[in-house]
């Protein structure tokens, strides 16, 4: 019975709400103590005073974030409490004034304190907008029941909440979808805010704040990451908006498989600055070589890299000979690699065969998607030969990209977009759930970039980021002083006579090959490139031929020899059909479009609000305007990147038509 009291008053003792009283009763023996020592010691007297002054500020000090009253009340609590003990010790602790002093006042300092404790535990999250630890949250998710994991992690100018999700009553794309209310509960912007849901609980996520767009300093390229290194060794494109590197990889790896990259973005948001410095850092490593096609800023895109690329092309007619070349080029590859034992090209490739790893750098492809050029086959088949294909363009959508060719992009770099359907189309939906919201920079913010891609911490996709600012004089610097890694015979073989006749340029010289003139025109006449066409679809066919029927070089009878200048033997009976009425031959682009903004005259005499490509239709030869629905598709979308005919809409395919007014001279 005795030792069961003893634990009750023990247990009494350490109870929270007795350590004021204790505080208070702790002033008899001080008080008597310094009395004892200090009683007549003037120099002490003073000593005590400036200690009472300085702990009563340090408290003001320490109180420092905290709410004004429980400041206040602190320090209000240390100054009495430190000036009895000053006056105590002169006085002495029995004089009857400040033994009457230290009972009253230190039961009501003591007091306050026990009702200031039981107020804080007895208050109601339902009366004060939800759970106190979550009061946020729950304002701008309503009454959704969600609770901290555990003690957020505060970093510089970033906040990590880990919460739990009541099971079966809120998920992470809840929260994802309202980012912009929490943003504004918070008072930051919704791009500072990202969900990053638990890939093994769904009833857990974590909610990453940081309140400071950082990346609003362009940062300069330092200079190459690992100059002579493989091209395995990640590629540092910028920064994220914490400080840390973003680095993305090409070929294969340890739990990662080589990728193609989509580098999208709107006009002015930077995306050929980005991939210039994903060329600047692969053209330093000793085991890659670089292709390159730019149909519409060749020059502007390429001037600093001319010297060190293997092969680069700034028309559409040498665009589609490099990728028709390409198709020939992955097969060789692929047969070599598999003859040494390689089911990936690896460094070890390199060292052996002495091929290297290839990038293909593809500018404007919608151009070519436009005109019916096929890169299914080449991003299909490319990747277990050591190629990577980078594609950019403005709008990954539909009518500019074909459905197959962006599902074998597994990487994304996407910069600022025209509108959420835009980004929708760019981004993963997980990605988009989680906070990314390219929309919200479109060219305002050149560089800023998402970076989805094979390698990348899951947690990074929805981090935005900044790549660097690269100049040509940087890009010339540090290429000039590396020797250019040579093609292997194997793929320069397979290239063919494109390759071989391709226009070579050096550091002191702009053009190097007698065959000059093919890199000069801007613009294609019809003629021009109806031939082009015509000697490519050549090309294809003899290579078709040539698989079919083989060769037969021993003479052995395999193969039959066929006489190629042999009459045809007349028909011996011949059918006879209605004949079809010959079509109108198809017009112009400029002469298209010529038409294409007669039609929209004729819109908006009738007032119409929308319009879209079906409005133009019929297609083809001897329509009005002459051209295919995926050319009317193009023009279409690039009147709406300008922003004077028409402009876009939330729905793909659908655009509002403006109505411009000539300004008056």
């Amino acid at each position: 019975m005795a030792d069961s009291q003893k634990a009750d008053l023990w247990k009494a003792i350490k109870h929270p709400r007795m350590r004021p009283w204790l505080t208070v009763a702790a002033e008899v023996p001080a008080t008597f103590a310094s009395h004892h020592y200090w009683g007549n010691s003037v120099p002490a007297a003073i000593g005590l005073t400036v200690a009472a002054g300085v702990l009563t500020a340090a408290t003001w000090w320490a109180g420092e974030g905290t709410r004004p009253g429980r400041r206040i009340h602190a320090t209000l609590s240390t100054g009495l409490g430190t000036s009895y003990l000053v006056v105590g010790t002169a006085v002495g602790p029995f004089d009857p004034a400040l033994a009457s002093t230290l009972i009253i006042g230190g039961s009501v300092a003591a007091g306050s304190w026990n009702i200031r404790q039981a107020l804080r535990v007895n208050v109601d999250p339902q009366k004060t907008g939800g759970n106190a630890e979550t009061g946020i949250l729950v304002k701008a998710i309503g009454e959704a029941k969600v609770a901290l994991r555990g003690k957020p992690k505060v970093e510089p100018n970033k906040v990590t909440v880990p919460l739990q999700l009541a099971a079966g009553q809120v998920t992470s794309d809840d929260l994802g979808n309202r980012i912009k209310h929490i943003a504004g509960e918070l008072g930051v912007s919704p791009n500072s805010i990202r969900v990053i849901p638990d890939p093994d609980d769904a009833a857990r996520a974590t909610l990453v704040v940081v309140p400071k767009d950082e990346l609003k300093t362009v940062t300069p390229w330092p200079g190459p990451s690992s100059p002579g290194g493989s091209i395995t060794e990640p590629i540092v494109i910028g920064i994220y908006e914490d400080g840390q590197e973003a680095v993305l990889w090409l070929p294969a790896g340890p739990g990662r498989n080589a990728t193609h990259f989509l580098a999208a973005g709107m006009n002015g948001s930077a995306k050929s600055t980005g991939l210039s410095v994903v060329a600047a850092e692969v053209l330093t490593r000793h085991d890659v070589v670089m292709w390159a096609v730019d149909p519409s800023k060749g020059m502007q895109t390429f001037a600093a890299f001319l010297p060190y690329l293997d092969w680069v092309e700034m028309t559409e007619a040498g665009g589609n000979e490099m990728i028709d070349a390409l198709s020939q080029v992955i097969t060789a590859r692929a047969n070599e690699l598999g003859r040494h034992g390689f089911k990936n090209w690896t460094p070890e490739a390199f060292e052996k065969l002495g091929m290297p790893y290839m990038v293909v750098w593809i500018e404007e492809a919608a151009k070519f998607f436009r005109n019916g050029t096929e890169m299914e086959g080449l991003v299909m088949e490319a990747r277990s030969a050591g190629i990577s294909v980078e594609i950019s363009l403005q709008r990954p959508s539909a009518t500019s990209m074909p459905t197959d060719v962006r599902e074998q992009l597994g990487g994304v770099l996407c910069f600022g977009v025209k509108g959420s359907t835009t980004a929708d189309m760019a981004l993963p939906d997980d990605v988009r759930d989680a906070g990314a919201r390219p929309e919200a920079w479109e060219n305002r913010k050149p560089g800023y970039a998402y970076l989805v891609a094979p390698g990348v911490d899951e947690d990074r996709y929805a981090t935005p980021l900044r790549t660097y600012l690269i100049e040509d004089d940087q890009i010339t610097g540090a290429l000039a002083i590396l020797p250019r890694t040579p093609i292997d015979p194997v793929t320069a073989a397979a290239a063919g006579d494109a390759y071989a006749n391709r226009t070579r340029y050096d550091s002191d010289t702009a053009l190097t090959s007698s065959d000059t003139d093919r890199q000069e025109p801007v613009r294609m006449t019809k003629d021009d490139s109806a031939a082009a066409e015509k000697a490519l679809l050549e090309k294809q066919v003899d290579r078709e031929i040539d698989a079919m029927v083989g060769d037969d070089p021993d003479d052995d009878g395999y193969v039959p020899d066929v006489d190629a200048d042999q009459e045809i033997a007349p028909v011996s009976e011949v059918w006879s059909f209605g004949q079809a009425k010959a079509a109108a031959p198809e017009q112009t682009p400029e002469a298209g479009m010529e038409s294409l903004m007669a039609m929209l005259a004729d819109f908006r005499a009738e007032e119409r609000e929308f319009i879209g490509p079906k409005d133009f239709g019929p297609y083809g030869k001897g329509s009005r305007i002459g051209r295919s629905r995926s050319w009317v598709s193009m023009a279409l979308g690039d009147l709406a990147d300008g922003a004077i005919h028409l402009s876009e809409t939330d729905q793909a395919g659908v655009y509002r038509l403006l109505y411009p007014e000539l300004a008056e001279v």
